[in-house]
């Protein structure tokens, strides 16, 4: 069709609205097979039952692996697809808004309930009346009146990840597909997620393809995990109108609690050691005054050049390495990362990560930061010297064998920035200060498809922490790849702080128990760098008071 034809065919229905409405019986709008005796039977028994199904000449399918979902294509009864043409324009003249944060970026508009233009309204009429009663018979949900009828528009890199939908008297999903003509290299699938023992999401069984005209629905429950795969072509929109269909609540299990991981005491180096890696700037006494007295404002700051540039040049190089061996880290609906198996590491890095829990750098970080991260700055007075300035703090420090272990490698838990409290206070906000630190340890790789999602079920949210994030081979990297680190209070989207990959830069972050961290989803653009600068690595260390 011509766009010339659409736009006279929009004026129409523009121009004719109530005659428009007035022909139209919504019920035979639908496709007349979802209403037959048979057909209905057919999509009862296999939903009810749990059984996988397909029937129907153009593959009406019932899906029961991983979770009860029913896929009806040419849904909407539309031979010259005249209503259809004309539902998608008015679409896409609304108002649509960002929607951007960790589990997230795509378009939407507001509730269509409030929008009365014809097609629309036409539209949800087929919704609210037809569609609900005939879910409702073939899936024996109670479900009741209560709508919701969003428009999504996705375009190049957008994406919406790992989520279950679960929330209270939400019972079916749905999605109305209207697209141009898609394959799955162009992105944008409807994947679905099985579970472990746990009922966490375990991997991808089924990729469902957008397609015009087709209608996906399933149940939410505590385990209908899916997510909108990034958008990969560019020139390719895929719209569609989606929503829920709402009834009782049910009965939700407990949230599965992740263990905590193992912390580690700090070890000793020797003071030439600590100088060997240290960018010496950082360690004289008044650059670190005057770190703290920025650190105390603000409660974060970014040291660049942070180590000695031959070190970060050998560590940068061996985590380059092909034979590292990277474990995937997840589950999807918190976490798509790899982190490095400690025992592949070779010496250079090991040595630095050695540095990074050393008591040596535990002070540095003291004097950096007024946290009380070392007894000599817990037990003295505010004016603690530096490092640089009382070299006397390291004979002062116990000689003993180098105690270093290597932290477990379990999974980086998302983490909280100062909110409500200020560093060198402690945790609880009181003047009391103790003294009895731990770190926890990764390094990460970090590539297209990666991303931390910020969730409050973990026990290490509820600590106050400050988090170091060493960079490295994140030359020129660019925002809008993603890979940044974001910081957000509890229950709101709106960032408080956003740290920047930047090679050889230390971010020092104070986060408390109201305040989340995530990692931002690396998108599709990074494909347009080299291979060999397609990815990024961190030293990710959180200290405790």
């Amino acid at each position: 069709m011509s766009s010339a034809t659409k736009h006279h065919l929009t004026q129409q229905i523009t121009e004719h609205p109530r005659k428009k409405i007035q022909k139209s019986n919504p019920e035979t709008r639908l496709n007349p097979l979802i209403f037959s005796e048979d057909f209905k039977t057919a999509i009862k028994t296999a939903f009810q039952r749990k059984l996988e199904l397909i029937c129907g000449k153009n593959g009406e399918t019932v899906l029961a692996d991983p979770f009860r979902c029913c896929v009806l294509p040419n849904f909407i009864k539309d031979d010259s697809e005249t209503f259809l043409e004309a539902l998608k324009n008015e679409l896409v003249e609304l108002k649509f808004t960002e929607k951007n944060n960790d589990l997230y970026k795509f378009h939407q508009s507001g509730d269509l309930k409030e929008i009365e233009t014809p097609c629309i309204m036409v539209l949800k009429k087929l919704l609210s009346e037809n569609t609900l009663e005939w879910v409702k018979e073939v899936t024996d949900i109670p479900l009741n009146n209560s709508i919701n009828i969003f428009c999504s528009k996705y375009q190049y890199t957008d994406v919406l990840l790992c989520h279950d939908d679960e929330l209270e008297e939400r019972r079916i999903a749905y999605i109305l597909y209207l697209v141009p003509p898609w394959t799955k290299s162009d992105g944008g699938t409807l994947d679905l997620f099985n579970s472990d023992s746990n009922g966490q999401p375990c991997k991808i069984v089924k990729s469902l393809l957008p397609a015009w005209n087709k209608f996906v629905f399933f149940e939410v429950t505590h385990q209908s995990f899916h997510q909108v795969a990034e958008i990969l072509s560019e020139d390719k929109t895929r719209l569609s109108i989606s929503g829920w269909f709402h009834g009782p609540s049910i009965v939700r299990p407990t949230p599965v609690i992740e263990p905590l991981r193992e912390l580690c005491t700090p070890g000793f180096v020797e003071e030439r050691v600590l100088r060997a890696w240290i960018n010496p700037t950082y360690l004289e006494e008044e650059t670190q005054m005057q770190i703290q007295k920025k650190f105390q404002t603000s409660s974060e700051i970014e040291l660049q050049g942070f180590l000695q540039e031959d070190k970060y040049e050998l560590v940068a190089q061996a985590l380059r390495d092909s034979n590292l061996k990277w474990n995937q880290k997840g589950p999807a609906n918190k976490r798509n990362y790899e982190d490095v198996n400690i025992l592949s590491l070779p010496s250079v890095v090991q040595q630095c990560l050695k540095v990074f829990q050393s008591e040596a750098m535990f002070l540095t970080l003291a004097n950096m930061t007024g946290l009380t991260l070392h007894e000599l700055l817990a037990y003295g007075d505010s004016d603690t010297e530096s490092i640089d300035g009382n070299t006397k703090a390291f004979s002062d420090v116990e000689e003993k064998e180098a105690s270093y272990t290597p932290c477990t490698t379990s999974e980086v838990v998302d983490t909280k920035v100062k909110h409500d409290s200020s560093p060198g206070q402690g945790s609880s906000g009181h003047s009391k200060r103790t003294c009895d630190p731990k770190c926890r340890m990764q390094v990460h790789q970090w590539k297209h498809g990666f991303y931390t999602l910020a969730h409050d079920e973990d026990k290490e949210m509820a600590e106050y922490s400050l988090d170091a994030t060493l960079f490295l081979n994140c030359d020129e990297w660019k925002s809008e790849y993603g890979g940044f680190i974001s910081y957000i209070a509890k229950g709101e989207d709106e960032e408080l702080l956003t740290v920047y990959p930047q090679s050889n830069s230390l971010a020092l972050v104070y986060r408390d128990h109201e305040t989340l961290r995530f990692v931002k989803h690396i998108n599709h653009r990074i494909s347009q760098r080299p291979s060999s600068q397609q990815s990024f690595n961190d030293i990710f260390c959180v200290y405790y008071e």
